[in-house]
């Protein structure tokens, strides 16, 4: 656990008793694939802290669609799953993770203390809050604007560029997620692609061939 701790993005500018008082009510889980991350009891984890694996935070409609909206990754936090605590957050989002994966949680209650009584953690908080909703607010920008060959062609693209490879080992349910939309779509798309040769496909993988040609789709 303390090696944990002494990583959150605020530990150093805690007193010694708000140290002791994070250790006491934090904790260390491990969630499988595909696991939706809840608290014991409570809708509201708290302050999230990925120690390994990855999460993707959606929000799910009445109707049961979902919308991915950002990812998060191994030394990155959240507080979106904590509207208890940042009343400003006028909406859920629901957390799932996407490989097996280990976060550290400071629960709900203990969370909100520290914002209310260290400056430090709560100006963190409205950052990570307002970097995240800025997340939100692109994604359903992307939705709204932007035709899908569009949305795919950028895909394909900032996934060829954050890799550093050409090829992109993803089924076409993982980028139905990614760009929000159904698998039969993506297949659809993504042939079009290969018929104007600007991709190869094949069972496992997409090869981008023609990263201009996808550009200018952009």
């Amino acid at each position: 656990m303390e090696e944990y701790v002494r990583k959150l993005p605020y530990w150093d500018k805690l007193s010694d008793s708000e140290k002791e008082y994070v250790r006491q009510n934090s904790m260390v889980r491990t969630f499988e694939k595909g696991a939706f991350l809840k608290g014991h009891g409570e809708s509201c984890l708290g302050m999230i802290y990925v120690i390994s694996g990855s999460l993707r935070a959606m929000m799910i409609s009445e109707e049961g669609r979902e919308i991915t909206i950002f990812r998060l990754y191994p030394g990155e936090s959240s507080i979106l799953s904590a509207s208890c605590v940042l009343t400003q957050v006028s909406f859920e989002t629901v957390m799932v993770s996407a490989e097996p994966t280990q976060v550290l949680i400071v629960n709900s209650g203990a969370y909100a203390k520290l914002m209310e009584q260290n400056i430090n953690v709560r100006c963190f908080s409205y950052e990570t809050a307002t970097e995240r909703s800025s997340s939100v607010i692109w994604v359903l920008q992307q939705i709204i604007f932007y035709k899908f060959d569009q949305r795919l062609a950028k895909f394909l693209i900032t996934t060829c560029e954050k890799t550093g490879r050409d090829e992109i080992t993803m089924t076409k349910e993982a980028i139905a997620q990614e760009v929000n939309t159904a698998r039969e779509v993506v297949s659809r798309m993504l042939k079009q692609f290969a018929d104007d040769g600007l991709v190869k496909m094949n069972q496992k993988t997409i090869t981008v061939l023609n990263k201009n040609g996808l550009k200018k789709i952009m």
